[in-house]
């Protein structure tokens, strides 16, 4: 056994650390090497004995010397001065041989052997052109010595000549049949991989259209939701009378498109993941209880649609901050609280739960569902596993997103059931570095007093974005200026400095991010807060525009509670300053 792991470490000199095509050449050189220094030194010995002929004996010594040498070559990493060397130095003694056995030996079987064996052996245009000029260099020169007989070769008797012969023809059926073999192994490999390959394709594109089905019958139900409702709207406009049923439309209408677009949102962030992206953590201190209490708010029209009351519970021990992610921690609880409202029974209490446990910091959502299956427990965060609801549907991205974004936090994530009660989903974070100091929350104000005197400019393109955002604005208290393209809004916050700008991304003539460094280069402007409001709802772009200079970044279709926030976080602090 020791002397089989010795040629295999033989075998693999110089093939450590490479690709695999590359790795495989290397060793079919060290192979060939080998068994040719082998081959030669037992023949030349043989041949030695029975004629008596240092000629053949000190040759065939340094023959298989030079064969040993192309393997030091490949240990040294000299890849391509190896490969050459090997067909020159078999070349030369090929000829060598030839020339002083006659006859006796089938050299040219040798020399069209390593013809052949140059284009499967070589790569390289130039080692390929080198080689194959040396060996077929070599098979002329044996041949014009055959022909012209200017060297007498060595004569021997017909058992001796019989013997040789044999010999040779040996040594050229050994280095074909490992040739042969090794290259049927490649091969074989290559196929198993294809095949291996082919399924893993084939499960993909099964995948792909069960996606394609799931999100497109998923997206089809919220879709038909807020299409059913506007017409019962228009019905209702036509006839001229409100129907008592308006408020439970409205709240219908909300419903189905806040879940569009979660459902639009979960896709996006899958298909970044499996993209392969790389997410970058950005950590800073985050203030937990603020952060969830805007999250149930936000979530609390959703619930009301089915009744169902956001409950949240905190522990005294739980620090005021914590070091986290603030935009993965928001995504983690949104999917979860989203899928407790999905599964919860109507007139329900969904509770939010943030504690600690020894050295980490926790969050759990409690719904009050029907609980979950066991066969369904193993695998609920793997996409498209989870149970159906009549009130709503999704994707079944959350959780699985969800764990990816704990797991990026270093931290995990965990569920409980308690059969026909409950289901509790508990993320659990380390504690990195968090601020033990309570701090009183400031006095709520009304919004439209919070914002009376204040003047926001909107850029936005498309008529409808800016009639709707205008609309809450006003409803607000805020007097709004707009704005059709970056060029237009320049001009406008110039004549007349808002005190927030609200900026499309995408814009004809001159888009968000340009628009965005004219007014931090502007010296009149750059102070002014600019939330960027985008379609756009990945996190590297977001970066990026936080980067260049935006105070916020909210995406569309917007969440006007969630802008609200941002509005009281950047118009009340310009008040207070």
């Amino acid at each position: 056994m020791k002397v089989f792991h010795l040629l295999a470490e033989i075998i693999s000199f110089g093939s450590q650390n490479l690709a695999e095509e590359q790795q495989q050449r290397i060793r079919i050189i060290n192979i060939l090497s080998l068994c040719a220094a082998a081959l030669i030194a037992v023949s030349g010995t043989f041949f030695y004995f029975i004629t008596g002929k240092l000629q053949i004996f000190i040759p065939a010594l340094l023959a298989s010397a030079s064969s040993l040498f192309i393997i030091w070559l490949n240990a040294r990493r000299r890849y391509e001065t190896a490969g050459i060397c090997m067909m020159c130095f078999q070349a030369v003694w090929t000829v060598y041989f030839g020339v002083l056995l006659g006859t006796a030996i089938e050299v040219v079987l040798v020399l069209l052997f390593m013809i052949s064996a140059t284009f499967l052996i070589y790569d390289k245009r130039k080692s390929i052109i080198i080689c194959f000029s040396v060996t077929t260099g070599g098979l002329i020169v044996t041949e014009t010595f055959y022909y012209t007989g200017w060297v007498a070769p060595l004569v021997f008797d017909h058992t001796t000549t019989f013997l040789m012969r044999w010999c040779c023809i040996l040594i050229i059926l050994t280095l074909n049949t490992i040739c042969i073999l090794y290259y049927k192994k490649v091969t074989s490999s290559l196929m198993l991989t294809l095949q291996a390959r082919s399924i893993e394709l084939e499960k993909a594109n099964q995948s792909r259209k069960v996606f394609l089905q799931e999100t497109s019958h998923e997206l089809r139900n919220p879709l038909n939701a807020i299409f059913g409702i506007v017409q019962l709207m228009q019905m209702d406009l036509k006839s001229g009378k409100i129907s008592a049923t308006l408020p439970t439309l409205v709240d219908s209408l909300y419903s189905a498109s806040f879940n569009m677009k979660e459902i639009i949102n979960n896709v996006l962030e899958l298909s970044r993941i499996e993209a392969g992206q790389l997410d970058e953590v950005r950590y800073k201190k985050v203030d937990v209880r603020k952060t969830l209490r805007n999250i149930a708010n936000i979530y609390e029209y959703v619930a009301t649609t089915k009744e169902v009351h956001i409950e949240l519970l905190f522990e005294q021990r739980l620090p005021e901050k914590v070091l986290t992610d603030e935009t993965k921690f928001s995504q983690i609880i949104n999917n979860l609280l989203m899928n407790a409202i999905k599964f919860t029974r109507k007139k329900s209490v969904i509770a939010i739960r943030a504690g600690m446990q020894d050295a980490e910091w926790f969050i759990s959502v409690t719904d009050q569902g029907g609980g979950i299956e066991k066969d369904k427990l193993v695998r609920i965060f793997e996409p498209f596993v989870g149970e159906k609801s009549s009130f709503i549907e999704g994707t079944g991205l959350g959780l699985h997103i969800s764990k990816h974004f704990a797991e990026l936090l270093e931290g995990n994530i965990t569920v409980e059931c308690t059969e026909n009660t409950s289901t509790t989903f508990t993320v659990y974070f380390p504690l990195h570095g968090s601020d033990s100091t309570q701090t009183p929350p400031a006095p709520a104000q009304p919004a439209a007093k919070m914002f009376s005197s204040k003047t926001v400019l909107v850029i936005e393109d498309d008529k409808m974005n800016q009639v709707i955002m205008k609309n809450f604005l006003v409803n607000s208290g805020v007097e709004v200026l707009t704005a059709n393209n970056g060029v237009e809004g320049l001009a406008a916050a110039r004549e007349r400095p808002p005190d927030l700008i609200i900026l499309d991304s995408h814009m004809p003539k001159m888009n968000g991010r340009e628009t965005l460094q004219h007014l931090k280069n502007d010296p009149s402007l750059r102070r002014i807060p600019v939330i960027i409001a985008s379609g756009d709802a990945f996190t590297e772009t977001a970066a990026g525009f936080m980067q260049e200079g935006a105070s916020d970044y909210v995406t569309k279709p917007i969440e006007f509670t969630a802008l609200r926030l941002v509005l009281e976080k950047h118009l009340a602090g310009a008040e207070m300053e």
